[in-house]
């Protein structure tokens, strides 16, 4: 049977994907979210920050909102190159998905350390941001379907061996 770290970080990357349906679809909904965020934090003029965010605006000579939204667009841009592999896995190397939802999983911890690092109070906002709503979510998720993905695969593969044995 394989191992946990075999099913996520596999010997060679194919499009046999055994991790199951529910974790395969929930995949698209990841890529949905993926995309919706990199498309807003990298092509929209303020980032997403003011019009989305409710971050409020700064007052200031030479306007520092101009600095905000640039490395707005800095993280956005690597969401972009994000979301590529995300559907670069999904068409042509599926047996990385697992994979891809540890990303997710480290990626959403790391943002806690961030955010206790360099805390951001509500006072900068007007309402909470969605990215601070879906956090917690979007980890939980995450992590079930990455347990769900890994278990599911590694049962495949041993009813796939059962079955070789049999004839």
């Amino acid at each position: 049977m394989a191992s946990s770290i075999e099913t996520i970080f596999p010997r060679e990357a194919n499009n046999d994907y055994r991790g199951g349906k529910v974790p395969f679809y929930v995949y698209f909904f990841v890529i949905a979210q993926q995309a919706f965020s990199a498309i807003v934090h990298y092509f929209t003029y303020d980032s997403g920050k003011v019009q989305i965010g409710g971050m409020i605006r700064f007052q200031g000579d030479p306007d520092p909102n101009e600095m905000v939204w640039a490395m707005g667009a800095r993280a956005g841009l690597w969401e972009l190159i994000v979301l590529g592999l995300f559907l670069v896995v999904l068409w042509r190397y599926r047996n990385l998905i697992p994979l891809m939802y540890l990303v997710v999983v480290v990626e959403q911890v790391l943002s806690y350390g961030v955010g206790a690092m360099r805390p951001i109070g509500p006072e900068y906002f007007t309402h909470t941001p969605p990215a601070i709503i879906v956090k917690l979510p979007k980890l939980v998720i995450a992590l079930v379907m990455l347990i769900l993905a890994v278990r599911h695969s590694q049962r495949a593969e041993a009813d796939a061996a059962w079955a070789a044995g049999r004839q």
